[in-house]
């Protein structure tokens, strides 16, 4: 924005970034605040999801049209252009960004997560929530997400994994570790395990065998990946509650229980260990560098990591929920 207002401060580039400040800059309570990049479509996929949950479609029938409507408009409709296999690009048809159809970057989580919604859409009134979106256009995030397992079961985020890990010396950042590659992540294979078992229920009929082996595959990465305390690594949030988070919902998806698999069993075992005196569940920053678990270093549960730990927690009188310490990194 600023090199766009150097050039030419009346233009038509500077203003078209003007109407995006919204969607990066705000004020918070306690000052400025600003997001490194969008995240629009993974926020509305989750907040969609959470609506759905309060079974209260009739009184919030517009909010959820106005959120299905912006999640429609935000698939990538194309493939890269020109040449982008030559240019090291994987395919995007179909998929969803971080953000929105203009950041063009796929994401394996984000896909998931939005086709997800709109498979919910596709079976409830249209009256209610506008028409549900085809079923080619359904077929494509299937395909991408398809195409981003690794031969160890996991998903990688934007590309497949496999690029040599002498590359991750090429690395031009300080603060951003081990980004020059791609790797599995428990978060993204969570997500895909739950988007495919919920297509594969409304359309039974398309690459059944395909979907059945990915997710026999991905349930054996995270049997793999599981830590000796029952935990997994989380990449994208702080840090272990994080990745049982999605670890956890996908085995469950996959049909995995306490009573018939015992990476579950570990996995509930440690949440019950790292549960804290007040109910809640609380996990430092610290967890992430340090790759161990480390619990919060001060007295009150984190409210987003209890949420995550399946245990509700408290509001504010006025519906809001206090602010708190950071649970999300980007670090890869």
């Amino acid at each position: 924005m600023l090199a766009c207002w150097v050039e030419d401060p009346n233009g038509g580039y500077f203003k078209k970034h003007l109407a995006r400040i919204p969607d990066y800059l705000w004020v918070a309570e306690d000052g400025m605040k600003m997001q490194s990049f969008g995240s629009q479509a993974w926020d509305t996929s989750f907040a969609i999801q959470a609506l759905l949950a309060s079974e209260m479609n009739n009184e919030i029938s517009d909010t959820l049209r106005k959120g299905h409507d912006f999640i429609k408009k935000s698939q990538v409709k194309d493939n890269p252009s020109g040449d982008f296999k030559g240019m090291y690009r994987h395919i995007s048809k179909g998929s969803w960004t971080f953000s929105d159809q203009d950041h063009g970057w796929q994401l394996s989580d984000c896909t998931a997560e939005a086709l997800r919604c709109c498979l919910h859409f596709s079976t409830m009134p249209s009256k209610l929530v506008g028409e549900a979106m085809e079923p080619a256009r359904l077929y494509d995030p299937v395909n991408v997400i398809l195409s981003l397992q690794s031969k160890n079961g996991g998903l990688a985020a934007w590309e497949p994994a496999g690029a040599s890990e002498y590359l991750v010396l090429l690395n031009p950042t300080e603060f951003f570790a081990d980004i020059v590659i791609e790797y599995e992540y428990v978060e993204c294979t969570g997500s895909s395990i739950q988007a495919l078992v919920q297509f594969k229920k409304l359309y039974p009929g398309h690459r059944t065998t395909e979907i059945e082996n990915f997710i026999d595959n991905a349930v054996k990465y995270f049997d793999d990946v599981q830590k000796p305390d029952g935990s997994w690594y989380g990449c994208w949030g702080v840090c272990s509650t994080y990745a049982s988070w999605f670890a956890l919902g996908g085995l469950a998806a996959a049909g995995k229980s306490y009573s018939n698999s015992a990476t579950v069993r570990k996995g509930i075992e440690f949440l019950l260990r790292t549960q804290r005196s007040d109910g809640g569940w609380g996990e430092s920053y610290r967890s992430c560098p340090d790759k161990v678990y480390r619990e919060l270093e001060i007295d009150q549960s984190n409210l987003v990591q209890t949420a995550w730990a399946l245990i509700h927690s408290g509001q504010m009188e006025d519906g809001d929920f206090p602010q708190q310490v950071i649970t999300l990194q980007i670090t890869g």
